[in-house]
């Protein structure tokens, strides 16, 4: 959009990540939805471009047939019952290979991948042009740290980059008692904070970083962007940071793969195509 116009000095004053939506799987779909993103943000490349999901959304998600009609970007795609495992990676496969051709044609300067697990990585990998994926970009807070897949991110190269890392898309709904709380109101995190002199949130931005991931917290209130910055640069902190035992106590409020974590939705569980791709 015109928000930042006025406010840089050119292109290359701005990292711009967008993402490929699950409605755009497929080679010739995903090309078309970046050329749809460059048109809106009137640019010409964007800095990194992401698959936001493994696969096409099994339902409309609330969208009339009318509305997706009446689209302006092309014909939804979705999946239905039946898809097979195969078929899924193939799907990928198609829309990898047209962000690799992306790449070689100027339009995105780097590209990655939003909530893929090991399995998806492994596949996608056999036949990529350009590997490791510059990013995957996942849920990740203590209740799911996704210790598996950052190891494996970390021997691939891959940065993983976590969202929602002070809590999960649901962390304000009644859902989440049964995880203990919201995570800043924990008396674990708290603890931890009080120890350092430093609030909930810097601890959990803390722990991310410290177990090699990247954070993208949002806020539009400045004192809160000073406080996370630090929270990510370490400046200010005593040593490193959070030492052994401060990693260790926050870390054992993981709760992947717990009947809790599908009670409360963490990392999408209840989504049937992971139920069909992700095993």
């Amino acid at each position: 959009g015109s928000g930042g116009d006025d406010a840089i000095a050119s292109r290359a004053d701005v990292f711009l990540t967008t993402k490929q939506w699950r409605a755009y799987h497929g080679y010739d779909a995903t090309l078309r939805c970046l050329d749809v993103s460059l048109r809106r943000l009137r640019t010409d490349y964007v800095d990194l471009y992401l698959i936001h999901w493994p696969g096409p959304a099994y339902n409309t998600m609330a969208r009339s047939s009318e509305a997706m009609e009446r689209s302006p970007d092309g014909a939804f795609l979705y999946a239905r019952d039946g898809h097979s495992r195969a078929g899924m990676a193939a799907l990928r496969a198609e829309t990898w290979r047209a962000m690799e051709d992306a790449v070689y044609a100027g339009k995105c300067r780097a590209i990655g991948v939003s909530n893929f697990a090991v399995g998806h990585l492994r596949a996608l990998k056999e036949n990529a042009r350009i590997w490791p994926p510059a990013v995957n970009q996942v849920e990740l807070h203590p209740y799911s740290p996704q210790t598996e897949l950052v190891q494996y991110c970390r021997e691939e190269g891959i940065i993983v980059e976590a969202y929602a890392s002070l809590g999960g898309q649901d962390s304000g709904k009644k859902t989440w008692r049964v995880l203990g709380g919201p995570l800043m109101e924990r008396d674990e995190v708290r603890r931890v904070a009080q120890k350092h002199g430093r609030t909930a949130a810097q601890v959990l931005l803390r722990w991310a970083v410290q177990r090699g991931c990247a954070v993208i917290p949002k806020s539009t209130n400045v004192e809160h962007m000073k406080l996370n910055l630090e929270a990510v640069s370490g400046v200010h902190w005593v040593g490193d940071g959070l030492d052994e035992e401060d990693m260790t106590l926050i870390s054992s409020l993981d709760k992947s793969g717990t009947s809790e974590a599908k009670v409360a939705r963490l990392c999408w569980v209840r989504d049937p195509l992971k139920h069909l791709d992700f095993d």
